[in-house]
């Protein structure tokens, strides 16, 4: 890479990547600050982990930090452009780029690179899982939970690095450009963040911004944002569908079909994966695409049953469709990371015939009024927690509705509402921070109240 600048600023230390971002450049022997609007104190246990040389400036963020002259900022993701000290930023010509942008400058190999609203991270463990059972050397990181940055050390020219992106890291790539990428749906999010959805649709698409003729693209065809701007993607795109015949996957007669070579080929039976929903149906068939361009563009013979029982031994993720346990015949399911009204949208279609859904926590900003169409014919009843409640109590109406105090509460009372047979469904739209510190301490706290009701029960 252009490697002529020399004092950089890392802003926003109190995450993952500011952390590896800063240790990542202070290894390479630049001269590295952070800053953090988050005091000494609370940071103190991050600013432990810093290498010795790197300098902190925390408790605000003014523009006249830049004063010292720098020569990169590299931004992390939790951080939005927006703020006074990047706007001064941008008007002096300093280049800000994102962690993602500043790992890629350093990687070898191949890259992979997935984004959407929903199932980002079961697509990309599923990617990476599939390519090491068939032998590759698979690198796994990015917004799932390790930061690239922090692997650019493990990728080699015959490495492939899956990476999940998020819209906060897409918006400050410069160069980034992975060999297949794909987006998997668009649903609106993050309206907190950005000021329209369009706004967030266009961040989501920066990560085709700079592939070439020679890279894929992959898409969901049953997205209407994603098929609307077909017309914009790059000459190598692939689309799959749950119901559209004539797209490069599609889903019929419960086994996942794709076309190779000119031929429609059964590659992966539904029932056979560990993974439940339509909605894991089609991450499925977006991770296979995904692979099955890689291997074209390496010019890699596939050996479709490897592939297939490659799929079928994989787990899933904790909190996503997760099998929670069975109290009088009915069936508990967290997840809990479902915090957009599209996930909760691909979760209900799950329900086969009749449920309970649990559903509510801190909003983002979405029109929640939808989900009433979503859940009718499929609910039973819903039970409201959180602080949004009052929100819920209103759109559903017209379905029964019963309010809980707690996540044991909220576990007592869909029993008490559902019917032998039915599917109790934790899927809340919502952020946890209302009633709990993340999605993983919700989906765990649920996982617990099971365990304890059905221990009590039996």
């Amino acid at each position: 890479m252009d490697d002529d600048f020399q004092k950089v600023l890392v802003v926003g230390l109190g995450f993952r990547t500011g952390l590896a971002s800063a240790n990542f450049l202070a290894k390479l022997g630049k001269d590295v600050t952070v800053t953090d609007i988050k005091t000494h104190d609370e940071l103190r246990d991050i600013i432990e982990k810093l290498s010795s040389g790197v300098k902190v400036i925390a408790g605000f963020q003014s523009p006249s930090i830049l004063d010292e002259g720098f020569d990169l900022i590299v931004l992390s993701p939790g951080v939005p452009v927006t703020i006074p000290l990047i706007q001064e930023a941008l008007k002096r010509d300093i280049p800000v780029v994102a962690e993602i942008e500043l790992a890629y400058r350093y990687m070898k190999g191949m890259i992979i690179g997935i984004t959407g609203t929903d199932g980002k991270s079961t697509t990309t463990s599923l990617t990476g899982h599939v390519l090491k059972e068939l032998g590759f050397k698979a690198i796994v990181g990015g917004n799932i939970g390790i930061p690239l940055i922090s692997l650019v050390g493990e990728t080699s020219d015959d490495s492939v690095a899956v990476i999940e992106l998020s819209s906060f890291q897409l918006e400050t790539i410069d160069s980034f450009k992975p060999d297949v990428s794909s987006i998997l749906n668009l649903t609106p999010d993050h309206l907190d963040r950005y000021n329209s959805m369009e706004d967030y649709f266009a961040a989501k698409k920066r990560i085709f911004k700079n592939q070439g003729d020679d890279d894929y693209f992959i898409y969901n065809a049953d997205n209407e944002y994603l098929e609307r701007d077909k017309n914009l993607y790059p000459p190598k795109t692939l689309s799959f569908s749950t119901t559209n015949e004539s797209r490069d996957a599609f889903f019929r007669d419960n086994k996942i079909w794709f076309k190779r070579e000119g031929n429609y080929i059964p590659v992966v039976e539904a029932e056979k994966l560990n993974i439940i929903g339509i909605h894991n149906i089609q991450n499925v068939m977006a991770a296979l695409l995904m692979i099955f361009a890689l291997f074209d563009k390496r010019g890699i013979k596939i050996d479709y049953d490897k592939v297939a029982q490659a799929c079928y031994c994989f787990k899933g993720l904790e909190h996503r469709m997760e099998f929670a346990g069975v109290i009088k015949g009915r069936t508990f399911v967290n997840d809990s990371k479902a915090t957009t009204i599209g996930a909760v949208e691909m979760a209900v279609k799950s329900i086969k015939d009749k449920g309970v859904l649990i559903i509510g926590g801190r909003t983002k900003g979405d029109d929640y009024t939808r989900l009433a169409d979503v859940v009718r014919g499929k609910a039973r009843a819903i039970v409201l927690i959180g602080e949004s409640s009052e929100l819920f109590a209103e759109i559903f109406k017209d379905f029964r509705c019963v309010r809980a105090t707690n996540m044991e509460d909220a576990v007592a009372k869909a029993l008490s509402e559902s019917c032998e047979g039915d599917m109790i469904l934790l899927s809340p739209a919502c952020a946890s921070f209302d009633m709990f510190s993340s999605y993983d301490e919700r989906g765990k706290v649920f996982k617990a109240c099971v365990k304890k009701l059905s221990e009590e029960l039996n």
